[in-house]
């Protein structure tokens, strides 16, 4: 299969980052890979990256490093860390935006060959590794209709096995406080959680036509913790998740379609609710380093007093983006507005104001 799929990239479980990963140490099988990138990015007015929404640049980095070693003939052990940088960074850091060093990802695991995989830390759970990450393939506007893409999560540990075609993931998380929740709109989508699991299961084929086709499926689900200040009227949620995909989004064709939804159960007397999204992506990279991405992305949400008032969003992302060499690229982005509903962002507790349209550019030096 000469062609590889996005997610079938990233959810190697190693999550090997970026091609330009420069080996700094290697010895005996051990060794050390260093990996980042700094880029700056042109806002257009109302793109919400500074308080009033002018326009805006905003410059940030990123640094991380994989770590491995044997420890038999057939068993390895691993290690990533990985950080964000940012100036000014106001979506980070409420409304001060003071500059900011944040963790994005820490893990420590085992690597046992044929035998799978099996990792602790903080990172995505599986329904995002295994189902969704197919159209995470913008850079500002796109990921509206995928409620786990931010949902990074200290004290997960996951077990992943690959062979014949079949992709597998379970992910199960401690009781962590503060932790990302998308769509859960009352609490700013922070909340406490005893207890997490997911599952993800897919099933890719051989190249058909201009690429291989895959299919894949997830469901997890969580509790909340009734007693905490983050908690508010949750109690615990389940979560759904679908895709398909076809082709390679590096070279050639590329065409997927995600769906995902939250349905969140309710304390207090507060109607339970759900939020649920579709992303369908087409895309096509060319041979010189140029790829051209669109498609379209919807969003529902009830509210959540009362879930017999819901809010929609439509939104269609476009994105240009040039590979000038293997370590810089340019690109440009925009996301219209097709028909949202005014009240999702007052549903939404604030979160999304899409009615805009708006757009960036931004250059990016990777290592």
């Amino acid at each position: 299969m000469k062609k590889s799929l996005l997610a079938l990239a990233v959810a190697s479980v190693a999550f090997s980052s970026v091609a330009t990963a420069a080996t700094v140490y290697d010895k005996d099988g051990t060794s050390v890979e260093m990996y980042g990138r700094v880029q700056s990015v042109f806002y257009s007015t109302h793109a919400a990256t500074n308080s009033y929404s002018d326009l805006s640049t905003q410059t940030s980095g990123r640094l991380g490093f994989n770590l491995r070693t044997p420890l038999t003939a057939n068993i390895a052990a691993y290690a990533n860390a990985e950080w964000d940088v940012a100036d000014n960074d106001k979506t980070k850091n409420d409304e001060t935006g003071d500059d900011s060093f944040d963790l994005r990802r820490l893990y420590v695991g085992t690597d046992f060959g044929t035998y799978g995989k099996l990792q602790a830390g903080r990172f995505e759970d599986a329904i995002y590794w295994n189902v969704t990450s197919y159209s995470d393939i913008y850079e500002d506007w796109g990921c509206l209709g995928q409620l786990s893409d931010g949902d990074k999560r200290d004290g997960m540990i996951m077990y992943s096995w690959s062979g014949y075609g079949i992709n597998f993931m379970a992910t199960y998380g401690t009781a962590k406080d503060a932790q990302s929740v998308e769509g859960a709109w009352e609490s700013g989508e922070s909340l406490d959680l005893d207890n997490a699991y997911a599952v993800g299961l897919g099933y890719t084929t051989p190249d058909v036509l201009f690429g291989p086709i895959s299919i894949n499926v997830g469901y997890g689900s969580a509790n909340i913790q009734s007693d905490s200040a983050y908690a508010g009227n949750y109690d615990s949620y389940d979560n759904y998740a679908a895709s398909l995909v076809w082709g390679s989004v590096d070279v050639g064709p590329y065409l997927a379609a995600v769906w995902n939804m939250r349905d969140f159960n309710m304390l207090n007397g507060v109607d339970d609710y759900t939020v649920q999204g579709v992303e369908a992506v087409v895309a096509y990279g060319f041979e010189n380093g140029v790829s051209i991405r669109t498609g379209y992305q919807w969003l529902n949400t009830e509210y959540y007093v009362d879930n017999n008032k819901d809010a929609d969003a439509h939104i269609i992302p476009v994105y240009v983006n040039y590979n000038v060499t293997p370590n810089f690229n340019v690109w440009a982005e925009a996301r219209f507005d097709v028909g949202s509903d005014d009240e999702f962002y007052t549903y939404t507790g604030d979160t999304y104001d899409l009615t805009e349209n708006v757009y960036s550019v931004g250059a990016r030096y990777s290592f």
